[in-house]
């Protein structure tokens, strides 16, 4: 994941190091105490330095952390905490004004994360609505925390010039480098595309609501997306998708001109094709995303971002059943660029196309016409079998779930028990990395009784770095019919070969 900001309104976070750390570790200890009230009022000094200091990722913080407190004592309502901090904008400096109006923002959006249902159940009614956000329906709601991301991005002068790195006392980082979001602008106008692209917006669609086709700009090259201008031709004055089209266009114009180019500009670039080829409709979408993914890739084929792009192509390959292209691009991606984000996530992609795997199906009474071995494998050329005898008795003490259900301790059990046959089976290759399916006839060797039939992709049936397959069957020349009648269990012990009952 990207750096991302401490939005859960009940987290503690860590405390800043600087001037105020000691304070910090008061107000982590009294929570530690149960002492939220102590908490609160070692905050307050906090905030008032932090803010005489112009330190205000840390008194953002701080602020959040006392409101949150707050918020708890008062009954854990994110009402309680949506008001507080609202209130709270209205006081503190402009330069502040921006992550807050982004916090502000997201607590609405925890708040329906949290109350989903009741959301999905409300119409709209011909009253306008109240100041009571508790009882909007979704659209209102989602115009609300829209007001507060564009609030947010409002002062777009201001929050590009700061480094994203300038507010860490506020953030947690994540996987990827500041080099993909460097400023503050970045970070704020990412977690409103959060919001936009949502699958949740869906539900607060109106009847007109502007839809992507797959033959739009938006699957085209960066120049034909920024020209592009949809909002012009629909009435859907509301659309998320359009605000989507509007901040990735506005995010890649400020890192168009980057010099030398930056991984900011290809990244909005590449996230803006991913969610197009999700949204939009049109059988030929795959084929147009998969098309601007090489044309990106043949753009940014020096930078590490191109693995990125070559691990979402083969992603799509993989969806559509090409194993092999997919492996291939993966395989590119990870020569490449293996210390990247992109060719870490194609060096897992290819270990899950290359992964084994095996299992066993079979009929559950062995006798001639001697039944066959169904085994569903993957990048396996051998398969190693065991007979295993087990003592039918063990399933009839103590409290099983399923009869012929193993748990892991008794698995590892069944492993060092000695078998009384061993045999292998070579299969056929997987050169398409796709499950394929082979049929083993079954050993005809077998003395009557119980067994285990257990599998293994190593000879040796090690536990570790292996994969077990494991089934149980009876050996026996007598078969059994059962049915359920009036509340109770029939059944009928019959001759197997001749299908006479058995008194």
């Amino acid at each position: 994941m990207l750096t991302s900001m401490l939005f859960s309104p009940d987290t503690s976070g860590g405390a800043p190091a600087g001037n105020r750390a000691a304070q910090w570790k008061a107000v982590q200890d009294a929570m530690a105490k149960g002492l939220p009230q102590t908490a609160i009022t070692n905050l307050q000094p906090i905030i008032t330095s932090a803010l005489q200091e112009k330190a205000y990722p840390e008194a953002v913080k701080a602020i959040a952390q006392k409101i949150a407190l707050e918020g708890n004592i008062q009954g854990n309502k994110a009402e309680e905490r949506i008001t507080r901090l609202e209130a709270e904008i209205a006081k503190l400096p402009k330069e502040a004004a921006p992550v807050l109006q982004a916090l502000l923002a997201d607590w609405y959006w925890q708040y329906f994360q949290q109350n989903k249902w009741r959301f999905m159940q409300r119409t709209a009614t011909t009253e306008a609505p109240g100041k009571d956000f508790t009882t909007w329906d979704l659209p209102r709601l989602f115009a609300e925390i829209d007001k507060h991301f564009q609030g947010a991005l409002a002062d777009s002068k201001a929050i590009r010039s700061t480094p994203v790195s300038a507010w860490d006392a506020l953030l947690v980082k994540g996987t990827m480098p500041d080099s993909y979001r460097p400023t503050l602008y970045d970070f704020i106008a990412h977690e409103a595309l959060e919001f936009y692209t949502s699958g949740e917006q869906a539900a607060a669609k109106p009847q007109d609501a502007f839809e992507l086709p797959s033959d739009s700009p938006a699957l085209l090259s960066p120049a034909q997306f920024l020209a592009w201008e949809p909002w012009k031709t629909s009435t859907d004055t509301n659309s998320a998708a359009l605000r989507a089209i509007r901040t990735y266009q506005e995010l890649m114009r400020f890192h168009e001109k980057d010099a030398p180019p930056s991984l900011a500009f290809a990244h909005v670039d590449l996230e803006r094709l991913t969610w197009a080829w999700n949204v939009a409709f049109g059988e030929d979408k795959n084929a147009r995303y998969k098309g601007a993914l090489e044309a990106f890739v043949t753009r940014n084929a020096d930078d590490e971002i191109s693995a990125l792009a070559l691990e979402r192509h083969a992603q799509v390959l993989r969806q559509e059943g090409d194993l092999v292209g997919a492996r291939k691009l993966a395989l590119r991606g990870s020569e490449l660029f293996a210390e990247s984000p992109g060719g870490k996530l194609c060096y897992n992609l290819v270990g899950q196309i290359e992964s084994k795997s095996v299992t066993l199906v079979t009929e559950r009474i062995w006798n001639a016409p001697w039944p066959k071995i169904t085994i569903r494998y993957k990048n396996v050329e051998n398969v190693h079998f065991r007979a295993v005898p087990y003592r039918w008795g063990y399933f009839m003490e103590g409290q099983h779930r399923r009869v012929g259900n193993l748990n892991n301790d008794e698995q590892a059990d069944l492993l060092k028990m000695k078998p009384v046959l061993e045999w292998s089976e070579k299969l056929p290759p997987t050169a398409d990395y796709k499950e394929h399916v082979f049929a083993a006839k079954a050993p005809i060797t077998l003395a009557k009784g119980y067994y285990f039939i257990v599998a293994s992709v190593d000879p040796g049936f090690a536990q570790s770095n292996n994969h077990i397959a494991i089934a149980d069957v009876w050996v026996s020349d007598l078969a059994l019919v059962t049915r359920n009648q009036d509340g109770k269990v029939e059944g009928f012990v019959l001759q197997a070969n001749s299908g006479e009952p058995v008194a």
